[in-house]
């Protein structure tokens, strides 16, 4: 990457806005890719939390809106899917952890209703230093996490196109789905 290639957050936003419609998941992660925040331009959006995670509005539009994460070393999202959206997820500090799961006995795009449970596979992990970018779709089940033992904070930055309402979450031990809606911050002004 060259820095005449990288984009702010800012820049991204309208970059995402020029994009055809539907969405399509590889031009989303193409302009992710280039996020370069500019000094200072997260600074109203790090809301660490002893008690778990946070996500703060950076913006929100009918097409899609863009979150910044704060994780403490040892937190983790839920397992979860993000129901009809694109999610693409850029490190910005820190290194986060990815694990991917399959529902056994689904296909693709399927899976159970709130209060019915299903089997969790383990189909991979990965861990993402700065500056690399994690897209899922959908169905597409996941958990993020900050396994950093030396205790460095992870800032994230997500990107879902359109705006997730609501999203399914599962119980890793019983497979127990639920239905939530994910707490949103905003900005600390």
């Amino acid at each position: 990457m060259t820095a005449t290639s990288t984009l702010s957050l800012a820049q991204v936003r309208d970059e995402l806005l020029a994009l055809p419609q539907p969405f399509q998941r590889g031009a989303v992660q193409d302009v992710v890719e280039r996020l370069e925040p500019a000094p200072g331009e997260l600074a109203l959006y790090l809301n660490f939390s002893a008690s778990g995670y946070t996500r703060t509005q950076f913006y929100h539009g009918p097409l899609y809106e863009i979150l910044v994460l704060c994780w403490r070393a040892g937190q983790a999202s839920p397992i979860h899917d993000h129901a009809a959206s694109i999610c693409s997820m850029a490190v910005v500090h820190g290194t986060c952890s990815s694990e991917v799961f399959h529902l056994k006995g689904y296909g693709q795009g399927e899976g159970p209703q709130a209060g019915e449970t299903a089997k969790l596979e383990p189909a991979g992990s990965a861990s993402c230093g700065a500056g690399q970018v994690v897209t899922v779709e959908g169905r597409d089940i996941h958990r993020i996490s900050n396994r950093d033992e030396s205790g460095e904070d992870l800032v994230t930055v997500h990107f879902y196109l359109p705006p997730i309402l609501t999203i399914r979450c599962f119980d890793q031990e019983t497979g127990l789905c639920q239905v939530t809606e994910p707490e949103t911050l905003m900005p600390r002004l």
